[in-house]
C-alpha cells in the first residue's frame, strides 16, 4: 500500500464527513514519512474506549466500524478519518473501533504531527483545516441526533 493509494481513497470518498483535503500525490508523498501504516485483521480493534494516545487513523482499505457501550455508531469507508477527537483534544477515547474486515490504515500520531508542522508548515495546514472540517460536521451530527451532552 503506498501513499498515492490512501491519496486516491480520500478523492474517492464521497460522504458528508469526508476529509476535504486536496492535496496532490506529490504533497502526499512528502507528508508519508510522518504518517506509519498499519495492516489491518478484521476483529481486532484499532482503538479502544478510554485509551488517550493521541494519534488518528486514514482508512487507506477495508472498513471499520465504530463501536460504544455495544452498539455500532457509524461504519468507516476508505478516505475517511478515525480518531480525531483523541488526537486534538488528548481526552480518552469515547469508542472503540474494530475492522468489520481487513485493510490498511495510515496512522498520524500527534509528536509527528508536530514534526511535519515544522518541516513543512504549509502541508501541516492543509491538513489540519481538513481534519478541522471533519471534527465540525461530525459534531454538529452529534447535536442533531442527540450524542453530544
Amino acid at each position: 500500500m503506498n501513499v498515492q493509494q490512501l491519496a486516491q481513497a480520500i478523492g474517492a470518498l464521497e460522504a458528508q464527513d469526508a476529509l476535504p483535503c486536496k492535496l496532490t500525490a506529490d504533497e502526499w508523498k512528502a507528508i508519508a514519512p510522518y504518517l506509519s501504516v498499519r495492516f489491518l485483521r478484521a476483529g481486532e480493534p484499532l482503538m479502544h474506549e478510554g485509551d488517550s494516545d493521541r494519534e488518528l487513523f486514514i482508512l487507506a482499505d477495508g472498513e471499520l466500524e465504530v463501536r460504544a457501550q455495544g452498539h455500532v455508531l457509524a461504519t468507516i469507508k476508505p478516505g475517511s478519518v478515525v480518531g480525531e477527537g483523541t488526537f486534538f483534544s488528548g481526552q480518552p477515547r469515547s469508542a472503540t473501533v474494530v475492522p468489520s474486515q481487513a485493510g490498511v490504515a495510515w496512522g498520524l500520531k500527534w509528536d509527528r504531527f508536530n514534526a511535519l508542522a515544522n518541516k513543512q508548515p504549509r502541508l501541516a495546514v492543509d491538513l489540519i483545516k481538513g481534519l478541522a472540517a471533519v471534527l465540525a460536521i461530525r459534531m454538529r451530527e452529534a447535536v442533531l441526533v442527540g450524542h453530544f451532552s
